[in-house]
């Protein structure tokens, strides 16, 4: 008699470790689900904003290109004109960077 009592509880175990194997396997595939999800909306996203800088890019590019040097500085020195303490701000700003990147 204990050894039936002792082979329904292995069953008894069993079932129960198939069930929670089960019920692992069902929470894993809704977690991959969820992690592919985020990722697609994470490529989306990173996609459309490089998208953005290329066209920023494409656009400084033409600008450089149909203007020459003359031109360009022209149009800086109505700007700072314009707003001399943005403009040294800015330029303060600008060499701080430089000068960080310079001495890495």
């Amino acid at each position: 008699m204990e050894e039936q009592e002792q082979n329904q509880n292995y069953k008894e175990i069993q079932e129960n470790l198939v069930e929670k194997a089960e019920q692992l396997k069902q929470k894993a595939g809704e977690v991959e689900q969820q992690v592919s999800q985020n990722i697609n909306e994470l490529m989306s996203t990173t996609a459309e904003k490089l998208d953005k800088a290329a066209e920023k890019m494409h656009n400084t590019a033409e600008f450089f290109r149909n203007n020459n040097v003359s031109k360009i500085k022209e149009d800086v020195s109505c700007v700072v004109r314009k707003n001399p303490g943005k403009s040294l701000a800015g330029a303060i700003i600008l060499g701080f960077l430089i000068g960080k990147i310079i001495l890495r």
